[in-house]
């Protein structure tokens, strides 16, 4: 009975190891096609690594799941809980705050697997991090010099569709690609560097490719995020603990401090804001919209999804029916600030504050892997205060799985703390 049960447990692993590598496989595939598909298959995968996993005893659960897990988990509930009183209604099975409490859960059951495939010895993974980040450098610049030539190639256009508009969807993909792309360079990055001689080159040469797509795909919020994640990569080589906490206490601030940003974005003159790109102007009467909507609710928020019922428009630049406020702020803090108000923010904090000591701590990370969490950290704090919407599952997903990739680098010894805070 004894090996009986050993044989099943080695298959269940071999089972789980194979469909694995089909998500890495399957990674950049989805990365380039908008990313939507990322949350898709590390949730699929969660899925199916439970058929024959034998769980641990609810009693010790606690113990395995650490304190900001559980936190990330309360602001999801208060985010759920928040849809009683918003006014938004949505005609979906599912709504988009369920999605999130039930789809984040799976996806972080996919980190720890890809923790665990590492831990047990299986080297094969690091190596598919590479050539994942190097296959979606490929495509993606393909797509950027050739007038997105690939993606026409895999999926041409239909019988009376219009270039204009696939051309839209197109940019907003690959400008996805690209944000996945910055954060996978920490980890990708210093792991490479670990391995010393060419390899150290071959970083150097990623990073700067990753660069030049954020360029070429205009992707400003994505260039600051990448250029922020190498400046605390430059100060964790020298003081990784402070670096870290920096990197979280950054997070904690545009996320406590928004409304500072929607309350300066007020006073600026129309002179000024001529002279932004037209984007960022848009950033600009969005978050001075916001400000008002937080006074409105500054406790508990609208509520989830509440800002996809501000259907005010304007004219900007010209341009006539512009919504005032759009399906998203652009920045992580007022869209929880605007939604779920001073609680939901709070709860992120404290998460933010949970995993900055963990990681940290005594039993966290060594320090070159500290070196790889605050470029990924810094790099996501930037492109969340500027870019996507709080609950786009497609971004948790990303994020979730760069930060599970950090475990690939190796575990040198602990960062001295009489050095290293």
């Amino acid at each position: 009975m004894l090996n009986e049960g050993v044989q099943k447990r080695g298959l269940v692993a071999w089972k789980n190891t194979i469909v694995l590598v089909l998500v890495f496989l399957a990674f950049p595939i989805m990365a380039h096609a908008g990313g939507l598909g990322i949350a898709a298959i590390m949730a699929l995968y969660s899925l199916i690594g439970l058929v024959g996993f034998w769980p641990p005893h609810p009693r010790n659960i606690p113990s395995v799941v650490p304190a900001a897990i559980w936190a990330i988990l309360a602001l999801l509930s208060w985010g759920l809980l928040s849809t009683l009183w918003s006014p938004y209604q949505s005609d979906d099975t599912l709504n988009n705050a369920q999605k999130m409490v039930l789809g984040v859960p799976l996806y972080l059951g996919c980190a720890a697997a890809i923790h665990a495939q590492h831990k047990y010895g299986r080297n094969t993974f690091p190596w598919l991090l590479v050539g994942v980040t190097a296959i979606l450098i490929g495509t993606v610049l393909t797509d950027l010099l050739t007038n997105y030539s690939l993606t026409l190639f895999v999926d041409p256009l239909a019988e009376g569709e219009s270039m204009r508009r696939r051309q839209a969807d197109m940019i907003q993909n690959v400008g996805h690609a690209v944000s996945v792309l910055v954060l996978l360079a920490a980890p990708t990055g210093v792991f490479l560097w670990q391995k010393g001689g060419a390899w150290k080159l071959a970083a150097v040469l990623m990073v700067i490719l990753i660069g030049y797509a954020t360029h070429k795909a205009n992707a400003s919020a994505a260039q600051v995020g990448l250029i922020m994640g190498l400046v605390f990569i430059a100060v964790a080589s020298l003081k990784p603990k402070l670096a870290l906490r920096g990197g979280f206490l950054m997070a904690g601030s545009v996320l406590f401090f928004a409304p500072l940003i929607a309350l300066l974005s007020s006073i600026l003159s129309p002179e000024l804001r001529a002279k932004l790109p037209f984007s960022w102007e848009e950033r600009v009467v969005n978050w001075e919209v916001l400000y008002g909507k937080i006074l409105e609710h500054p406790f508990i928020g609208h509520g989830f999804d509440a800002v996809r019922t501000f259907n005010d428009t304007h004219t900007i630049r010209g341009f006539e029916g512009r919504a005032l406020v759009s399906l998203h702020p652009h920045n992580a803090g007022l869209h929880l600030w605007v939604e779920i108000g001073f609680v939901g923010v709070l709860l992120g904090c404290i998460a933010l504050f949970l995993g900055a000591r963990r990681l940290t701590g005594a039993s966290g990370l060594s320090k070159l892997q500290m070196v790889a969490a605050s470029g990924l950290c810094a790099a996501t704090a930037v492109m969340a205060s500027l870019s996507y919407g709080v609950w786009q599952d497609w971004w948790w997903a990303s994020i979730i799985f760069a930060a599970a990739t950090i475990t690939f680098i190796k575990n040198t010894q602990k960062a001295d703390e009489s050095q290293n805070t």
